[in-house]
């Protein structure tokens, strides 16, 4: 998900809770306009960023509860 549509999910959502269901890898447009990846994960829902440990900690808490 590039991280512009990511800020406008977030303006969207607002302060409101979520469980952050799913993840997309963060992108930019870069040089010449080539998608490139940030190394972050961006929640689908709402929008909020997190690093590769940060959701890297995430899934194995969700993995730990099932």
């Amino acid at each position: 998900m590039d991280f512009l549509k990511a800020e406008e999910l977030r303006k969207l959502w607002g302060n409101k809770p979520c469980s952050h269901p799913k993840f997309e890898k963060e992108t930019h447009l870069g040089w010449g306009y080539v998608e490139e990846k940030t190394g972050d994960y961006v929640c689908t829902q709402c929008g909020q960023d997190f690093t590769k440990n940060e959701y890297n900690k995430i899934i194995a808490e969700r993995n730990k509860n099932q």
